[in-house]
């Protein structure tokens, strides 16, 4: 046995971060939303915007850009971008991404408009 533990990023263990994803593919999959409870503890993106990310192997992700409020690694208020995006909410106002649930405000002016 190992004398240590991966963990994913926000310090879930691998096993119950498999889980968690494993569980959100199956509500993607089934057309289930969001609890409440989640959508609550959602961190908050505001201004934004999605876009292609190309990354250098090649592939191609979507991820929404913006500035965050109740985001574990973001500085509050700051600039930054989701994980790649799973799932978006016919009315914006909630998406999935590949790390955890989103709560949406007012898209981009420029984007919204385009």
């Amino acid at each position: 046995m190992n004398d240590w533990e991966m963990t994913a990023p926000d310090g879930r263990t691998l096993e119950t971060y498999l889980r968690d994803y494993n569980l959100m593919l199956e509500q993607i999959a089934s057309g289930t939303p969001p609890t409440q409870e989640e959508l609550s503890a959602a961190p908050l993106i505001t201004h934004w915007k999605i876009e292609e990310v190309i990354y250098t192997s090649g592939e191609r992700y979507r991820h929404i850009f913006g500035n965050f409020e109740g985001h574990p690694f973001i500085v509050e208020g700051g600039f930054g971008r989701t994980s790649p995006l799973l799932q978006l909410d016919r009315g914006m106002t909630w998406a999935r991404c590949r790390s955890r649930v989103y709560r949406l405000q007012e898209p981009y002016p420029q984007w919204k408009a385009g």
